[in-house]
């Protein structure tokens, strides 16, 4: 389906994106709405678990390096918790060589900063099943 430019498509669909980098969270969540998903973010990873729990998103995009928690542990708190371990998780990261980490907590999907939008766009699409 093509989206024309300032046209917005509501998919149902509801991702929370957890990263430090106010800015790049927030130009990340414009790019996103405008494909039709309803964003939110949260810049504080410690918070990240319950913002996800309370909002049940259908996909999470976390980031690694983050102050207090780091993204790992934000991924191992959502996989062990019951409400959350099937949700799908898309990591980033500017660092290259954490995903064979990654792929043991079974993320298998891991992008390197700075993120390519339309790539991320067709991950979260096939994540989705869309």
């Amino acid at each position: 389906m093509l989206i024309k430019e300032g046209e917005n498509l509501d998919t149902g669909k509801k991702i929370v994106i957890v990263e430090d980098d106010v800015a790049s969270a927030s130009e990340m969540k414009k790019f996103l709405e405008t494909k039709g998903y309803a964003v939110s973010f949260v810049s504080d990873s410690s918070q990240a678990l319950g913002m996800i729990k309370e909002t049940g998103p259908d996909l999470v995009l976390l980031d690694i390096i983050m102050p207090g928690l780091d993204g790992f542990t934000v991924a191992k708190q959502i996989r062990y918790d019951e409400q959350t371990k099937g949700m799908p998780i898309i990591v980033f990261s500017a660092q290259e060589g954490m995903r064979e980490l990654f792929a043991i907590e079974g993320i298998n999907e891991y992008l390197v900063k700075p993120v390519d939008r339309e790539q991320l766009f067709e991950i979260i699409r096939k994540k989705l099943g869309q």
